[in-house]
């Protein structure tokens, strides 16, 4: 069986003992980054090259050479490790090719943002001996590099994972390090050839109501096996609108408060509510998933002008509202588990019986078809969802009648 990879970020608490280094060298960073970002404005014949192209230009304009060949620019105090400098040329290089690449596609002249906010990124050579509870990184203190020792404090790293570049963040008072780190999947086999080997397919449907999701998992002729609610978007709705009120409260005493982010701890408690109860769904989907040896997962997707009407309706910070990202979780949990997820238009799904087919009505959260079936209205949806993609898949050849 074909095998895979995925990246997930961990996000380790930073505790380094040279507060003064660090910041020197975040400085030197952003001054690295911008000065290759102006040289790279210059060179719209390298824009459209890959990033490694890119930088091994910019090597040869500001490196000197072992054949002795001067370089036309210098870097910020002069040499830089190899690492450090060849971190910040490819924040530059991302930069300028994003700028062009909207330009382009709008066909409008190509504006650079005056300067790039770029979060400080260790390369293999500017950190060494990582581990779930400390690191070295390598630090400028004015005049020279020294190897630093720092302790980490989060999530323990996977055993069979491979860290990659850590990033330096910033969230308050505190010093973060964001650590990709890269797994291996168990499945990577495409959509054709999980659906030749008869594949089981778990089919979506977001609501509004408690339940953040429905998921039908069916079997090769349509047969549903199993069925999940994955709920609490009472709790999360309730939890919001208390929130929301106490922002509202506190707005009235600091509307005129000449203090930046007066209200930051409520916006930061909607932020980590969201993530909380979009992890909570997408999880309890992936191990649903698992449960039932599902590889398969079919997510609904409508219109641009319904989408854009149904979240209107549905409100901010409510349990639809929230899909957007517990799908965005999904896509990245499921594929790490080795299950790939799907997208299929789902007009229609709602309006039939997906026992038998005929068409019916709603009635609150029951759907009774013509026929006098009755079922819940999410799970009729789910269900046709699953139907609607096994018929898909006939109709490309992946599945033999």
């Amino acid at each position: 069986m074909k095998t895979g990879y995925s990246i997930k970020t961990w996000r380790m608490r930073l505790f380094c003992p040279e507060q003064d280094m660090l910041a020197k060298t975040e400085q030197l960073y952003q001054e690295t980054v911008d000065f290759y970002y102006k040289i790279l404005q210059t060179r719209q014949d390298i824009w459209k090259d890959n990033l490694l192209s890119i930088q091994r230009e910019l090597e040869l304009l500001t490196v000197p050479g072992r054949d002795g060949r001067v370089p036309l620019y210098t870097p910020p105090h002069g040499k830089l490790p190899v690492y450090f400098r060849r971190s910040a040329m490819n924040k530059a290089g991302i930069a300028v090719k994003s700028a062009a690449v909207v330009g382009e596609n709008q066909k409008k002249e190509i504006i650079f943002p005056e300067k790039i906010d770029a979060s400080l990124t260790f390369f293999k050579g500017m950190y060494r001996d990582i581990s779930d509870t400390s690191v070295k990184l390598k630090l400028w203190d004015g005049k020279k590099w020294k190897w630093i020792s720092s302790q980490l404090e989060g999530r323990p790293f996977p055993v069979n994972g491979t860290v990659l570049s850590p990033s330096l963040s910033h969230n308050g008072k505190l010093l973060m390090l964001h650590v990709p780190v890269k797994q291996e999947n168990s499945d990577a086999r495409t959509a054709k050839e999980r659906v030749q080997t008869g594949s089981r397919i778990c089919s979506v449907q977001f609501t509004n109501t408690d339940i953040f999701a429905m998921c039908s998992i069916q079997d090769v002729q349509g047969k549903q096996l199993a069925a999940k609610a994955s709920r609490g978007g009472n709790t999360y709705r309730y939890r919001a609108e208390q929130a929301l009120k106490k922002l509202e409260k506190s707005q009235k005493f600091t509307e005129n408060d000449n203090v930046p982010h007066a209200d930051q701890k409520h916006y930061m408690y909607l932020k980590h509510l969201n993530e909380h109860f979009a992890h909570k769904a997408s999880r309890e989907i992936v191990d649903f998933c698992k449960e039932q040896n599902a590889d398969l997962i079919v997510l609904p997707v409508y219109g641009k002008d319904f989408s854009r009407m149904a979240m209107y309706q549905s409100g901010n910070y409510s349990p639809f509202h929230l899909s957007t990202r517990i799908r965005t979780y999904l896509m990245y949990k499921a594929w790490a588990e080795g299950i790939l997820v799907l997208e299929l238009r789902a007009e229609g799904t709602g309006k039939i019986c997906s026992i038998c087919g005929a068409e019916g009505t709603r009635s609150g959260k029951i759907f009774i078809c013509k026929n006098g079936h009755q079922l819940n209205r999410y799970l009729n949806e789910a269900r046709n969802l699953g139907l609607r993609s096994r018929e898909t898949f006939r109709k490309n050849g992946f599945i033999k009648t």
